[in-house]
């Protein structure tokens, strides 16, 4: 990401969702420190690794469901940028989040690689407000949004500065960014290493601490003005997940299930001290 040639290998890390039997090395830059997913891969290489239903369900979910499950992003958002205007969510698969938004306040646009999710989310939006293919790709006018988000995105891709340059020039003067992104240097990541699901190798490129993603932002012409390590969304599940995997290969079933109604107090207690497995940042343009 800064173009140094250093790096070390912490571990390696499966599929997590079992596609294929190959392992994958997650290194250390020796420059700025961001971790990375090793071999590098295409775009069309990495096509092969992600399901079907990967960017959203085939079924057409309840409008209370909806609002529901984006609840988390939505107040986020609201204590950013409370105001309204135009909107852009980057990997908007489906397209619920700017679903759960109100019409009348926000002009929502989105933008996806997954053919399926984009003609899902074109459907509910206008398919004249969803872009199928990726951001860059998607050539939208420049200073044209109050707020473009990317929720679990960023992570995706092969270029995460090119595409937070792309996303500077598409904001107004006083926009607002959002990026959420798996927390490389959380208690979850430490404690599991390779086997951390929230690595979801390959499919996550890059994973990024709060200190490397703060700087790349701040390279790419942003100022972080909020930030969080809390996800009710995320983080329980995450830990939850990365315990199932580990405990059933070396202890069965009956150990995990005895450790889940400890899960969520230990995952509140290790995110209030700074510790989180999600990292949210808001960012103004500087």
């Amino acid at each position: 990401m800064c173009g140094s040639m250093t790096a070390r290998e912490l571990y390696t890390a499966p599929d997590r969702l079992g596609n294929s039997n190959a392992v994958f090395a997650i290194a250390e830059c020796g420059g700025c420190g961001v971790l990375r997913t090793l071999p590098e891969m295409t775009e069309s290489e990495l096509a092969a690794f992600y399901p079907d239903d990967y960017w959203g369900a085939a079924d057409e979910p309840t409008d209370a469901w909806i609002k529901s499950s984006q609840s988390e992003k939505t107040r986020f958002l609201d204590k950013c940028a409370s105001g309204g205007g135009k909107i852009l969510d980057v990997g908007c698969g489906s397209g619920f989040f700017l679903r759960a938004l109100d019409g009348k306040k926000w002009d929502r646009f989105g933008v996806e690689i997954g053919k399926a999710a984009s003609e899902q989310a074109g459907r509910a939006l206008g398919f004249d407000h969803v872009f199928n293919g990726t951001l860059i790709d998607a050539g939208l006018k420049a200073s044209s949004f109050d707020v473009v988000t990317l929720w679990s995105a960023l992570e995706h891709t092969n270029q995460p500065r090119a595409n937070l340059v792309e996303t500077r020039r598409l904001l107004r003067e006083e926009g607002t960014l959002i990026v959420q992104v798996p927390n490389a240097a959380s208690y979850q990541a430490r404690i599991f290493g390779g086997a951390w699901s929230a690595l979801d190798a390959p499919r996550h490129r890059y994973h990024f601490t709060e200190h490397t993603l703060a700087a790349l932002l701040s390279e790419t012409g942003f100022k972080v003005t909020r930030r969080t390590l809390f996800s009710k969304s995320h983080n329980a599940h995450a830990l939850r997940q990365s315990l199932k995997a580990k405990m059933y290969r070396g202890f069965g079933r009956v150990p995990f299930l005895l450790t889940i109604p400890l899960i969520k107090p230990f995952d509140l207690a290790m995110t209030a001290l700074g510790r989180g497995a999600t990292l949210t940042l808001a960012a103004s343009a500087a």
